[in-house]
């Protein structure tokens, strides 16, 4: 019967498609893990991997291991979890993108611990696809997200509208507009959020969709950065109206409107389908939703 311990390790062999890579992110040594997946396969009689250009290529009966494995692990991670605080708080630990970090997240928090308190929530905040990564790999029990996520293990619900809106520097020509085209935007410069972002997806997807080739002159991270950035005229903005509205209220920035194009989006409550829904995960979705209702 395999052990939590190599199931733990063969997930990871899954995941990074590499035995190297999955043995730095467990802090083992390679040959342990491939003695781990060694053991695995003469212990079910089944082959689990095939290497396939330099990469390992998870077989059949892999597959049906990592589905069960994935179940055992969540199963087990919830019973430590639920048995560390049995006598104390109930932990939750919830990630956010970064729009929704920066605009939402913490009044959210704050009606939670307030209708729950006896919630011990902790909040992680970074990129779409970082929290991505944290859900499949266990490191968050739920998130919010403005990006889409892809992947088949977690599951999505939209729970609140957004849009995103064009921003420019008071002094630049689009400033006096009452609109501008797609095409006003050839060859632009912008200033944009960081690859992994899901607001620059976003605006990625309907560039190429007109056909629209644009220049990334910034990368940032943070709204405040890239305010400053476009407030400087050092090229066009995009960001989520709720983002920019107190800096186009100030007269700092300007927005402005794309004629015929779109630019709603959703914001996403997100968990791991292979994790148990605990019930701090359902307090927390009914706080969401109670607050989005309210919008």
């Amino acid at each position: 019967m395999a052990t939590l311990k190599q199931l733990k390790t063969f997930i990871a062999v899954a995941e990074y498609k590499k035995m190297s890579e999955a043995a730095k992110k467990l802090y083992i040594s390679q040959p342990t893990v491939s003695q781990v997946i060694s053991d695995l396969e003469n212990e079910y009689h089944a082959k689990l991997f095939n290497r396939v250009s330099k990469q390992l290529e998870i077989t059949p009966a892999g597959t049906l291991l990592l589905s069960h494995a994935r179940e055992i692990t969540a199963v087990s991670e919830q019973l430590e979890q639920s048995m560390k605080y049995v006598n104390s708080l109930r932990p939750l630990r919830i990630g956010a993108t970064i729009t929704i970090g920066n605009i939402l997240m913490s009044s959210i928090v704050e009606q939670l611990i307030k209708t729950y308190p006896d919630i011990d929530a902790t909040v992680i905040v970074n990129n779409t696809k970082i929290i991505e990564q944290k859900l499949l790999h266990d490191e968050l029990d739920i998130a919010m997200a403005e990006g889409i996520i892809v992947h088949q293990d977690i599951i999505t619900k939209p729970v609140m509208e957004d849009s995103l809106c064009l921003i420019c520097g008071k002094n630049h020509p689009f400033a006096s507009r009452n609109s501008i085209t797609m095409e006003d935007l050839r060859n632009q410069n912008f200033i944009l959020r960081e690859k992994g972002s899901g607001t620059r997806a976003i605006f990625e997807n309907i560039m190429l969709a007109h056909h629209i080739p644009y220049v990334v002159k910034w990368e940032c991270s943070g709204r405040c950065a890239i305010i400053d950035a476009v407030r400087h005229n050092l090229g066009l903005g995009i960001l989520s109206q709720q983002c920019a509205a107190e800096y186009v209220d100030k007269g700092e920035v300007a927005s402005c409107l794309i004629e015929d194009v779109s630019m709603k989006r959703y914001f996403y409550l997100c968990h791991n389908q292979n994790r148990a829904i605990t019930s701090q995960m359902r307090d927390f979705t009914n706080v969401v939703i109670s607050m989005s209702d309210c919008c």
